[in-house]
């Protein structure tokens, strides 16, 4: 792999670290209050005559621990991503993994309760009274969390990697004049000038060009970015339908105001009024 490459996966690495940390840094918290809140009513419900203080000492300690431990399972989930074609293996490697996690969490916890409960409290803090009945509940918990942690770095992975492969892409149509699209397993180049039109179907978008429809997996937005940056004129005729402006034989209003346009592959499109100032044509 070539040091450029090399850099682009570090980067990438990083980015999807920090967006995730990022994430996690507002969502435990807020557990964290929740939990605090709801431990100190019920408390104050049965009269148990609790230190205010004690519930969000056990949350934000637990909290912190977690956040630290982030970056182990960035680094475990970037060596054993889950795909399509990896899901046996990264599920193992997961399960293998998620018992070393919470033993890391619960030693880190204690820890701080320990340094804080002499500081805050004036006492000391005692953690195990039935050591695998206590560790079971820890790990039920911490399990929870841990698969949290390593859906959010899947979903940030998923999404920087789809941002890359668009920057790619636009990169390609500039240099080439070509599209990159992503139909089904294959990955299909078109010249961008045989570009007649494409229209938004479900989670997809048909693209027409060079008398063939193309389902591709991708947006409007980033098929547009894609013909500008190829040097085509592409113009938003309907919120779900672009079209080559090159390749418009002519246009005819319709009666509830909006139009028509009709390609040169013989297409015929609808425009909406919404977009026939916005279009030019």
């Amino acid at each position: 792999m070539s040091d450029a490459r090399l850099t682009d996966e570090a980067n990438l690495d990083r980015r999807i670290l920090r967006r995730a940390w990022a994430i996690a840094a507002v969502f435990f918290p807020v557990v964290a209050v929740v939990n605090a809140a709801s431990l100190l009513t019920e408390a104050e419900r049965v009269g148990a005559g609790l230190d205010p203080r004690i519930p969000w000492i056990l949350e934000f300690t637990s909290i912190a621990v977690f956040l630290a431990l982030v970056p182990l399972i960035a680094e475990l989930e970037r060596r054993i991503p889950f795909t399509g074609d990896n899901w046996g293996r990264a599920l193992l490697a997961y399960a293998l993994a998620s018992p070393v996690f919470s033993a890391l969490h619960v030693a880190g916890m204690v820890l701080l309760r320990k340094l804080a409960y002499p500081l805050v409290l004036g006492h000391e803090y005692s953690f195990f009274d039935d050591f695998f009945q206590d560790a079971f509940y820890e790990y039920r918990k911490d399990l929870m969390a841990f698969a949290v942690i390593l859906l959010v770095l899947t979903l940030v992975r998923g999404i920087e990697e789809q941002r890359r492969e668009a920057q790619a892409a636009k990169t390609d149509a500039r240099a080439t004049g070509r599209l990159t699209l992503k139909s089904g397993g294959r990955t299909v180049f078109l010249d961008a000038r045989s570009f007649d039109w494409a229209s938004a179907a479900g989670n997809y978008v048909e693209v027409r060009a060079a008398g063939q429809t193309h389902l591709a997996r991708i947006s409007l937005t980033a098929l547009a970015e894609q013909l500008a940056e190829a040097g085509i004129d592409s113009a938003r005729i309907h919120r779900s339908t672009i079209v080559n402006r090159a390749k418009v034989k002519a246009t005819a209003p319709l009666g509830d105001g909006d139009f028509q346009v009709t390609v040169a592959d013989g297409s015929e499109l609808r425009g909406s009024r919404r977009y026939r100032q916005e279009s030019r044509l």
